[in-house]
């Protein structure tokens, strides 16, 4: 299917088609919705044909009465080229006028006319033709007066129409007997036609709707430029071109005109329409519809402007915002006043005295809300020895305000007790872990000694093993212990540098490769094509990343997949490593990054929980951002960093 999406030769094959499809299922819909009502499927030929005839011949009859009453050389004159037969009988005077031989005819139809005709000035005034009405049982009235000497008389004539079998013009006589002939015998052809072609046409339509915006050796929805004119303005665009289509064909009359202009413009109307809707339909499909229309536009400056108003209304101070506000009900209770102030004389005294009043107590308020909010502001800037100034408060902004002033004391004092617990403990650490590190530098050494020393008892030689597996994971417990009590309290040294984040993740990767495969890990990287520079300490950020690889060699399941990914967006750099754990991690964020906490809670590896905490640590230290989340077996650390050039 992805073949012929993307084909335009196929898509202009399918244009025309549906062109084809669209009018023949139209012309053979509307010849059996014709038929059905003029009893084509219920009748036989002769009596159909016979009915039809019948009411054009009806219709004829007006034409006939007002061609008599003009003259006998204007009736001769305009049925000299028509298939109509006629008699006409006057029985006033006698005489009779037809064209009539005794041919043999489809259908005839004869009515009885009274014409009466008057003349005269009863009034002093003149009259022209007054009215023409028509009566299948009493016949046809015609009254008609002139300026000639007055006179009055009564004439009662007979009127006979008959449609011959032998047509000898073309007229609509002769077309609609032709088009009865080819609808009888095509009637149940007409049918199928249109079950046929409607179904044709359902699916080349649904093409045409699925191909639109698809292009050869492209998945993604194009939009050319012609689609991109704002679907409201495109609606009243076609909307406006069928109006002057339908009006131009509503001036059409000769038939040959009607047939040929006729067709041109229903032809220029129908790929006008398609094309609005494929449009249409490209827009919807690339999500654009509403937000390429002129309405989405204008409400999205209405929005701006509400934007702009909030802004600057949020930017002003408290008092004035009050002001503004006491300015608005003045306004309102003074049309008010105004509309009542001849009922009562005090009205306006009263006003002006309430509003004082409220004017002075809103402002008092105002000003003690500001001082309060100035006052919350540098608090959580931090400044927690301001102290804010209660005068001329009331009620519970004052208290509000005492509080603040009180709660500065308690928050001091829990900050001191918590930096006092954060240096003991980091002093304690660096401590111990110096005085770990003397005596342990002495087994290490020892324990190389013994190595050298040929010894044939295997049991002493295992011992000799497991001491030496031992102490170097004390060594680097004790190692990691110092660089994170360094890391954490900021006295580790860094040196800022540019450096190529898409080579110190491929290295990275390179470097565990075989400890990877080992843990029969599948790595499936990710890395941006261009390359990101990033202000860094290179050998602290390959601290970072040989934390995160060595957890994850540590703790992933075997026969599972890593994911490496390294992007950009807005301006960051994002390195993220993702990996399904070996057993669920039902720990949060905070507690993962904690000092000598693990996922794994059996604690039946070798990770000493430090390596989340050191990696977090570093990072910061380097102005980067370290996440860590965890959702049951899947584990996932994101480090993000400020692009440089």
């Amino acid at each position: 299917m992805k073949k012929f999406v993307g084909n335009i030769a196929i898509k202009i094959t399918a244009v025309v088609l549906s062109f084809i499809l669209f009018f023949t299922m139209l012309v053979s819909v509307a010849g059996c919705v014709v038929m059905l009502f003029s009893d084509f499927y219920t009748r036989d030929f002769n009596t159909l044909e016979s009915n039809i005839m019948q009411k054009l011949a009806e219709e004829e009859m007006y034409n006939l009465i007002n061609k008599y009453d003009e003259g006998e050389n204007q009736l001769k004159a305009y049925y000299s080229d028509k298939n109509i037969l006629y008699e006409i009988k006057n029985e006033h005077t006698g005489l009779s006028l037809s064209n009539f031989k005794n041919q043999a005819y489809v259908s005839s139809y004869t009515t009885t006319a009274f014409v009466e005709r008057y003349v005269g000035k009863s009034d002093g005034m003149f009259y022209g033709r007054d009215q023409v009405s028509y009566d299948t049982e009493q016949g046809m009235y015609y009254h008609y007066a002139t300026n000639e000497e007055v006179y009055s008389t009564n004439q009662k004539a007979e009127f006979t129409i008959y449609i011959p079998y032998d047509m000898q013009f073309t007229d609509r006589f002769f077309l609609v007997d032709k088009l009865i002939n080819i609808g009888f015998r095509n009637r149940y052809k007409f049918v199928f036609t249109a079950v046929l072609t409607l179904v044709l046409c359902i699916v080349v339509y649904s093409f045409l709707f699925i191909a639109v915006g698809h292009k050869k050796d492209n998945n993604k929805i194009n939009v050319a430029v012609i689609n991109n004119i704002p679907a409201d303005i495109l609606t009243v665009g076609v909307l406006l071109i069928f109006v002057i289509g339908s009006a131009l064909f509503t001036e059409l009359d000769a038939l040959v005109t009607v047939v040929s202009f006729g067709s041109l413009i229903a032809s220029a109307l129908y790929f006008v329409l398609l094309w609005y809707l494929l449009s249409v339909a490209v827009q919807i499909k690339a999500k654009s519809l509403f937000k390429h229309t002129f309405l989405w536009w204008f409400l999205k400056q209405i929005i701006k402007l509400f934007y702009v108003l909030k802004h600057i209304y949020k930017n002003l101070a408290t008092v004035y915002k009050v002001v503004f506000a006491i300015g608005i009900v003045g306004v309102l209770e003074l049309v008010f006043m105004g509309l009542n102030v001849y009922e009562n004389d005090n009205l306006i005294v009263g006003w002006i005295f309430s509003s004082v009043i409220i004017a002075i107590v809103l402002l008092l308020a105002a000003i003690a809300f500001q001082r309060v909010k100035q006052g919350g502001e540098k608090i959580v800037n931090g400044d927690l020895d301001n102290k804010i100034d209660t005068t001329y408060m009331f009620g519970d902004i004052k208290d509000f305000a005492q509080s603040l002033n009180n709660i500065n004391q308690g928050l001091q004092s829990a900050i001191d007790d918590k930096m006092k617990s954060e240096r003991f403990k980091t002093e304690l650490i660096t401590n111990v872990s110096h005085d770990i590190k003397t005596p342990l530098t002495s087994i290490v050494n020892y324990v190389d000694l013994i190595k050298k020393e040929n010894c044939d008892n295997e049991k002493i030689n295992e011992y000799i093993q497991v001491l030496d597996r031992q102490s170097n994971r004390l060594k680097k417990l004790t190692e990691d212990l110092v660089e994170m009590s360094k890391a954490s309290s900021g006295n580790l040294s860094v040196e800022f540098t540019k450096c190529n984040l898409n080579l110190l993740v491929s290295q990275a990767l390179g470097e565990f490769s075989e400890k990877l495969e080992a843990n029969s890990l599948c790595v499936v990287q990710s890395i941006e094509s261009e390359e990101i520079y990033i202000m860094a300490d290179g050998k602290r950020l390959w601290r970072v990343f040989d934390n995160l690889l060595s957890n994850i060699c540590k703790y992933a399941m075997k026969g599972t997949r890593v994911y490496i990914d390294l992007k950009k967006e807005n301006g960051k750099a994002i390195v993220i490593f993702r990996n399904i754990s070996d057993s669920p991690i039902n720990l949060s964020q905070e507690e993962l990054t904690e000092r000598f906490v693990r996922g794994d809670r059996s604690r039946n590896t070798e990770g000493s929980g430090l390596g989340l905490s050191i990696a977090k640590s570093l990072t910061e230290l380097q102005r980067g951002v370290f996440e860590i989340s965890a959702d049951g077996d899947l584990f996932k650390a994101k480090l993000t960093f400020d692009i440089t050039k």
